[in-house]
C-alpha cells in the first residue's frame, strides 16, 4: 500500500494537467521544476543579451509559471513565503500602474492545494478531536470573530452596487480590484488555520516572521546608504527607478516583528532577538512614519505595567543610545510635524487632511447610513469641497469606512474589533502560564490598540499587508490556544 504523507497534501488536483505527459509519478516532480529552471535561465540569458520586450514577457510568462508550479507542489513553502511578504513585500511592475506580486503568484495554487489536499480535512478532523470546555470556548470566540470579518466585507462588496450607481462602473470596478486585495489578505488566516497545526509547523512560522524582519532591516539599510532612498519602505520593486515605497506600512511593520521578537525573547531568550529589536527601533525612525511611531507609543503605553523597572530602564537607554543614529532628516520632519512649519510639506499634509476630513465629512452626511460606496470617496470627493479638487483617500480607515458604507459599515466594523480583543481575552483566560499563547495574549491587545492607532492618520487596513499582517497573527493566536489547552490537558 502507497505510504500517504499526511504533511504535505497531494496538489494534483492543481497540477496534473501540467505534469501528465512528463512521465509517472516517481520522476515527473523533479522532471518539472528541472525544465522551468532550464527554461527561465535561457530565456533570461537571451533577455540580457537582447532587452526585447517579447523575451522579457516570456522570462515573465515562465518565473510566473514557476511560481504556480512551486506553489502547488510545496504549499506549506508557499505560505511561509506569504507570511514573509507580510513584512517585505517583493513586488514587479506590470502594466501601468498595475503590479504583480507574491501573494498575486503564489495565493491561487497554495489555496486550490490546500483546500483540495489533506491540509484542509486533516484541520477538518483536528478540529473535531478538539473537546472540552476550554477548546469549546475558543471554537466560540473565532467563530464570532470570523462571522463579523465575513459580515463586513460581504457589505464591503454590496456596497460596490451602491458604487456604480454613484460614480459609474468603472469606478466600481477600481475600488473591487482594491477590495480583492484586502480579501487576500483575509485568506492567509483559513491557510493559517489549516496548517499551523503542529509546533515544527508553527515555529517554521516564526522563523519566516523573523527572517523577514531582518530581511526587511537590511534591504532598507542598503536602500538608504547606497540607493540613497529617502524614508524606508516595506515594498521592494524590481523594475522599477524608485525601489522601496510605503514607509507608513514599514512603520507597523516594524512593530508586527518587535511583538514577534517580544513572544520569542519571552520563550526562549537569544541575543538575535534584542539586535534585530534594535534594528526595527532604527528601522522605524528611517522611515520617518508619523502614524508608525503613534503605533510604537500606544503599544509601548499599554505595556508599560507589565516591565520592570529594571528592564523598563534598560530598555529606555538602549532606544536613547540609538536615537543619534537617526539621519538628521528624521528631526526635521519630527520637529516641522510638532511646530506644524509654514510652507514645510509636513504643514501642508496637515492641513491637507483637515481639508478632505471637511469634504469626507459632508460626503457622508449626504449618504449616512450606507455610504457612497466601498473606497468611493475618491470618486465623488469632488462634489464636497469647495475647490473642487479630487482627494484620493480620507487619511483615517474609520472615516474611510464611514464615508465608504455608512453607519451600517462603521457599526460593522466596530463589532469586528470588539470580537477581535474577546477572542484574545479568551485565548488569555484558558492558556496556562508560559506557554506561547499566554504571551502572545498578553500582547494582543496592545498591539491591535497599536495597529487602530496607525490607522487613525491612514489606512493600512485597506489593503493587503495590514490585513494580511493581520489575519497571521489572529490564527497563530487561535491555533497557539487550542495547543496551549491540549498540552495542559495531557500535563
Amino acid at each position: 500500500m502507497r505510504r500517504v504523507d499526511r504533511g504535505h497534501p497531494s496538489p494534483r488536483v492543481v497540477s496534473a494537467g501540467l505534469v501528465t505527459v512528463l512521465g509517472g509519478p516517481a520522476v515527473r516532480w523533479r522532471i518539472v521544476p528541472a525544465l522551468l529552471i532550464v527554461a527561465f535561465a535561457v530565456l533570461a540569458g537571451l533577455a540580457a543579451g537582447d532587452p526585447a520586450p517579447q523575451w522579457w514577457g516570456a522570462v515573465a510568462v515562465v518565473g510566473g509559471g514557476a511560481v504556480l508550479f512551486a506553489g502547488a507542489r510545496w504549499p506549506f513553502a508557499g505560505l511561509l513565503v506569504m507570511l514573509a511578504s507580510s513584512i517585505l513585500l517583493v513586488v514587479a511592475m506590470a502594466v501601468g500602474l498595475r503590479s504583480v506580486n507574491t501573494f498575486d503568484l503564489l495565493l491561487p495554487p497554495v489555496l486550490l492545494a490546500s483546500a483540495f489536499g489533506t491540509a484542509r480535512r486533516d484541520a477538518v478532523a483536528h478540529a473535531r478531536a478538539e473537546r472540552g470546555p476550554a477548546h469549546d470556548s475558543l471554537h466560540a470566540a473565532e467563530r464570532g470573530f470570523t462571522r463579523a470579518v465575513l459580515m463586513f466585507y460581504a457589505l464591503a462588496a454590496a456596497s460596490l452596487v451602491r458604487l456604480a450607481s454613484v460614480a459609474g462602473v468603472n469606478s466600481a470596478l477600481d475600488s473591487g480590484l482594491v477590495l480583492v486585495r484586502a480579501l487576500q489578505g483575509v485568506l492567509l488566516y483559513p491557510l493559517c488555520a489549516w496548517w499551523l497545526r503542529t509546533h515544527a509547523r508553527v515555529e517554521h512560522a516564526w522563523s519566516a516572521l523573523f527572517v523577514a524582519g531582518a530581511g526587511l532591516a537590511v534591504v532598507n539599510l542598503i536602500g538608504v546608504t547606497a540607493w540613497h532612498v529617502q524614508r524606508a519602505g516595506m515594498t521592494l520593486f524590481l523594475n522599477n527607478p524608485d525601489p522601496l515605497s510605503s514607509p507608513n506600512e514599514a512603520g507597523t511593520a516594524t512593530l508586527i516583528v518587535g511583538v514577534v521578537l517580544l513572544v520569542r525573547q519571552a520563550m526562549r531568550p537569544d541575543w538575535k532577538n534584542l539586535a534585530l529589536g534594535a534594528l526595527m527601533v532604527v528601522l522605524l525612525g528611517l522611515t520617518q512614519s508619523r502614524s508608525g511611531i503613534l503605533a510604537w507609543a500606544a503599544f509601548a503605553l499599554f505595556t508599560l505595567r507589565w516591565v520592570r523597572p529594571a528592564r523598563l530602564l534598560t530598555g529606555a537607554l538602549a532606544i536613547g543610545a540609538l536615537l543619534p543614529l537617526l539621519p538628521q532628516r528624521f528631526w526635521i520632519r519630527m520637529m516641522r510635524s510638532v511646530v506644524v512649519e509654514r510652507g514645510s510639506n509636513e504643514a501642508f499634509s496637515f492641513f491637507q487632511r483637515v481639508f478632505g476630513w471637511k469634504a469626507a465629512w459632508r460626503a457622508f452626511l449626504a449618504q449616512p447610513l450606507m455610504g457612497v460606496g466601498y473606497l468611493g470617496f475618491r470618486f465623488v470627493s469632488h462634489r464636497y469641497n469647495e475647490l473642487r479638487v479630487v482627494l484620493i483617500t480620507v487619511e483615517n480607515y474609520f472615516f474611510e469606512i464611514l464615508v465608504s458604507m455608512g453607519v451600517v459599515g462603521l457599526a460593522l466594523l466596530a463589532i469586528v474589533i470588539v470580537k477581535l480583543f474577546q477572542l484574545g481575552r479568551e485565548v488569555g483566560r484558558t492558556a496556562p502560564p508560559g506557554t506561547l499563547a499566554h504571551h502572545m495574549a498578553r500582547f494582543h491587545a496592545p498591539l491591535v490598540l497599536g495597529l487602530l492607532v496607525a490607522n487613525l492618520t491612514g489606512d493600512n487596513f485597506m489593503g493587503i499587508v495590514g490585513v494580511a499582517q493581520m489575519s497571521i497573527w489572529t490564527a497563530l493566536l487561535v491555533r497557539a490556544g487550542h495547543a496551549a489547552v491540549a498540552e495542559g490537558a495531557r500535563g
